[in-house]
């Protein structure tokens, strides 16, 4: 996992963590060296990088300088959101991994072919959203970066699409799975919301109603009251600021009401009618709680804290953190319903390890960072130009440059490893072995879409990056070719010796399209030949599930450590060495355990009847313990140790504020029309 997150640190988002979970997921599987286990290897690898995904849409670099700003209440929050974040992440991590440990073959079998509904479903969100925005504003430019809030769809700038498109997709499996006698109720469910809706909404607005809940429900992200410093004068205008609903909801108030409509009608249809079985539930559960707690927490309950900033943890940045809350409590209710207390046990144990992690590596990230920091000399009194300041911060410059970003991912990389063997280390000597996986082989398309979706769609959707990357690093006139003075776009390359003939001209292709291409040729040859090893078993692929899990490990690990040094090489500088350096050697180490150490039990476990709810019991505890406890440990000792300079004048351009007249959200609010932050 440290390996994983090192490298996640530099492709980002969730594609970095989803790799980081599935080789970690592959290696706990292996580890465990329990038969039924190993047999799912595929599976563990997964789900793993699924459950470690989520927690990569929260923001969280504002949460680290928070705590470091200086200022005690931005402080204490910073901590307590750095454990909340890391126990989500972990969390929900640990407990897709976990569910493939305790699931039997059925049960897998039937929540794999739920999964795919969403995939397919997020693949559709990704072909007609920005068709479906440039419909709504096609004046209005944006784009996915520095505009994006001019989205019409943007809203709180979370990821709020992904899970209405799983619930959809949920609803799809359901509708195709389920009794078809009830089919003609859909219509009139949606059409008769649509109706209603239309109608209340009319008449709030003959009874001048609209106006007053509008602006009872609604409030700008921003401080209107804020002056400049410099001035006194106010900076903001309501015409400036955005709201807590999509920006669409002002262009086409007229519609809200059918909109609002048709999404109660479709939900009453399903609560009356939709079975949801075979794990789509699971989805349900997830996605709806992820809406629940986004509209409860930031929409609507920022409401009534308004003059604090709401209830926001990184504003003006991205609340998907209420969202995957959300995801959380879900899953664990789902959990719980179902039977899968063990699932939840490990799951809250990943989790607090997790939280402990990112919160309490910051805290060390800090102190080690303390030799020579000229904040710690400014906070003693010590003033620049002295000689003792000055040969301190010169004795400690080297110290100072270096990557501690890389260190801070590293290092909590390796507590989320704690986390998810400690998690479902619990399990394995908890759960007797199962012979059932060992009798009953999987389907041949479930295993031949879980190895592509390992050793080709984890490396490629992270290493695809890599382009972007060379063409802005190496020759500008190959990889770009201008427009304007200002703007420039991919060049294209020629097909060799038949790109520039007459009337081939269509044959010259942009860097990206060449890179896919060679992906494209990869995939095709691929699934050539999983269909020609289940015909006749190649001689590469070992007899052994242990041989395979191992295999299959070293492949996905060379393959992205390999792809992010070529990343980073074209822009290489010696700070790099803390980063591809340690992980390089990270890499020659767990490559020599992974291949001497799994070992795999013949014997079955002879333990019965473990009844989990007492550890259950007993972690939730210990959570709220650490949470009460920990973030205030931290800012304590910190603050001993840097002696904070109350006259200190802090760089806004570096630190950010949550609380007090300078915070984030009053004084850096995002503007309609200027460049997102």
């Amino acid at each position: 996992m440290a390996i994983g997150w090192g490298i996640r640190g530099n492709f980002g988002h969730q594609y970095g963590a989803a790799f980081a979970g599935c080789l970690s997921a592959i290696t706990v599987c292996l580890l465990s060296g329990r038969p039924d286990w190993q047999r799912k290897v595929l599976y563990f690898g997964f789900f793993g990088s699924l459950g470690w995904g989520f927690g990569a849409t929260i923001s969280y670099m504002q949460v680290i300088s928070y705590t470091e700003s200086g200022q005690v209440a931005t402080q204490w929050f910073g901590y307590a959101s750095l454990f909340i974040i890391g126990f989500l992440w972990a969390s929900l991590g640990v407990a897709a991994t976990a569910l493939v440990a305790v699931s039997d073959k059925e049960k897998l079998t039937k929540l794999f072919k739920v999964v795919l509904y969403v995939f397919a479903a997020w693949m559709i969100l990704d072909l007609i959203e920005d068709p479906i925005a440039g419909l709504l504003e096609p004046a209005n430019f944006f784009d996915n970066t520095n505009s994006r809030q001019k989205n019409p769809l943007y809203w709180l700038d979370a990821n709020y699409l992904s899970p209405c498109f799983a619930l959809l997709a949920a609803c799809a499996y359901d509708l195709v799975t389920g009794k078809k006698k009830n089919l003609l109720w859909i219509p009139v469910y949606i059409f008769g919301g649509a109706l209603i809706g239309f109608l209340i909404q009319y008449i709030l607005r003959i009874t001048g109603l609209e106006n007053m809940l509008s602006n009872v429900l609604t409030y700008h992200l921003g401080d209107l009251s804020y002056t400049d410093p410099t001035t006194g004068l106010p900076v903001y205008t309501s015409e400036d600021l955005l709201t807590n609903w999509p920006r669409w909801f002002a262009d086409y108030p007229q519609v809200i009401g059918a909109f609002v409509g048709v999404t109660g009608g479709i939900t009453l249809y399903f609560k009356r009618f939709g079975k949801f079985a075979d794990g789509a539930s699971l989805i349900v559960y997830m996605a709806g709680g992820w809406m629940v707690f986004f509209l409860a927490l930031p929409v609507l309950g920022s409401l009534l804290l308004e003059h604090y900033g709401g209830i926001r943890m990184t504003p003006p940045r991205s609340d998907d953190w209420a969202g995957i809350t959300g995801v959380f409590a879900g899953t664990i209710i789902w959990l719980r319903k179902n039977n899968y207390l063990p699932v939840a046990v490990a799951a809250i144990a990943g989790g607090v390890i997790g939280g402990l992690g990112f919160s309490g590596i910051q805290w060390l990230k800090q102190l080690l960072m303390a030799p020579g920091n000229p904040r710690i000399l400014s906070g003693r009194g010590l003033i620049p130009g002295s000689s003792v300041y000055d040969n301190s911060v010169l004795q400690w410059a080297n110290w100072q440059g270096q990557n501690w970003h890389s260190f801070l991912e590293q290092s909590y990389g390796f507590i989320n490893g704690v986390a998810i063997a400690i998690g479902v280390g619990l399990l394995a000597k908890r759960l007797p072995i199962s012979n059932e996986i060992t009798q009953l082989p999987f389907r041949k398309w479930m295993m031949g879409i879980c190895t592509i979706f390992v050793l080709l769609v984890i490396p490629y959707v992270n290493l695809i990056k890599n382009v972007n990357t060379w063409s802005n690093n190496l020759k500008p006139e190959v990889w770009m070719q201008k427009i304007n003075t200002q703007q420039t776009i991919p060049a294209n390359w020629n097909v060799p010796y038949i790109g520039k003939l007459p009337a081939m001209q269509f044959l010259s292709l942009s860097p990206e399209w060449w890179y896919n291409i060679a992906w494209l040729l990869l995939l095709i040859v691929f699934i050539a030949l999983v269909k020609r090893h289940y015909k006749q078993p190649l001689s590469i692929i070992p007899d052994t599930w242990t041989g395979k899990a191992q295999l299959i490990s070293m492949l996905l690990l060379w393959i992205m450590v390999l792809g992010n040094f070529e990343r980073e090489l074209v822009q290489w500088t010696p700070e790099r060495l803390l980063t591809e350096g340690v992980i390089t050697a990270d890499a020659i180490i767990f490559s020599y355990f992974i291949l001497a150490l799994p070992k795999t039990v013949s014997k079955p476990a002879l333990i019965t009847d473990i009844s989990f709810k007492p550890l259950y019991l007993w972690e939730w505890r210990f959570a709220i313990l650490a949470f009460i406890v920990f973030p205030p440990l931290f800012l304590l000792t910190n603050r001993m140790i840097y002696h904070y300079s109350p006259n200190e004048v802090l760089d806004t351009r570096k630190y950010h504020l949550r609380f007090g007249p300078q915070a984030d959200w009053r004084a850096r609010p995002i503007l309609k029309t200027a460049e997102h932050k």
